[in-house]
């Protein structure tokens, strides 16, 4: 494994970057993990801004190409950012995202909750959605905790931007290899998303986790590792 391997970590909305501590304890002595908490960033919070803005963590921090693994919406930010500095992404690891939110089938009604009721039940609603087995009570809580210090107007911005965006005409440019997971029993996208996804890359493979729902950087870590380990190869 090659010395000072960097892999920033972009989550879901309303997701806690904590969610990657398995994927770092699972690579730990192999890459460093360094999430990035975009969402309680000073706006504006649309796709490209917060990929401009990660752009610049990059620059900034790390000087060099990383390895990138974006989650949910993470996702499209890591593809969008991509698109627009190619040199800044050695490889890349999607999970659970797509190109565009076609057949996300509750986006508008999640937006009009934001819009109208946004509470503790909805940020509960979407958190227990995101995984396959309920999460430990002390874990549940501390990720509840984080989502309730996050903007609203962040959290709407975010996913309107994401669901008018479709970069599906743009993916033939993003070349570097990049491994697409995505969990089987996944409530917020089909896994069909996630290989029409890979398929429209030019260097992806497509790996399916049997064991996880939305968020298999947390619920199945080692497979996540593999893929980062194999893009790094690839690199």
């Amino acid at each position: 494994m090659a010395p000072g391997t960097v892999l920033v970590a972009l989550p879901g909305t309303m997701c806690t970057p904590a969610v990657f501590g398995p994927l770092a304890r699972a690579l730990a002595g192999e890459v460093t993990v360094d999430p990035v908490s975009w969402l309680t960033e000073p706006g504006p919070w649309d796709i490209p801004s917060i990929a401009e803005r990660v752009a610049d963590h990059i620059n900034d921090r790390w000087h060099r190409p990383v390895l990138v693994c974006g989650h949910s919406t993470g996702g499209a930010i890591a593809l969008q950012l991509t698109i627009r500095h190619p040199d800044a992404v050695a490889g890349l690891v999607l999970v659970d995202t797509g190109a565009h939110m076609h057949g996300h089938g509750d986006v508008d009604a999640i937006l009009e909750r934001i819009r109208t009721d946004w509470g503790e039940q909805l940020r509960a609603a979407v958190l227990d959605r995101s995984f396959l087995e309920p999460l430990a009570p002390e874990v549940r809580k501390e990720f509840l905790a984080w989502a309730a210090t996050v903007d609203q107007q962040a959290v709407y911005n975010v996913l309107a931007s994401q669901r008018d965006l479709d970069l599906t005409s743009e993916l033939r440019n993003v070349t570097q290899p990049a491994v697409v997971v995505h969990g089987q029993h996944d409530q917020a996208r089909p896994p069909e998303q996630g290989r029409e996804l890979a398929a429209s890359l030019p260097d992806a493979e497509f790996r399916l986790v049997q064991n996880a729902g939305h968020t298999p950087v947390y619920e199945t870590p080692e497979v996540v590792a593999g893929a980062v380990r194999d893009v790094l190869a690839r690199t």
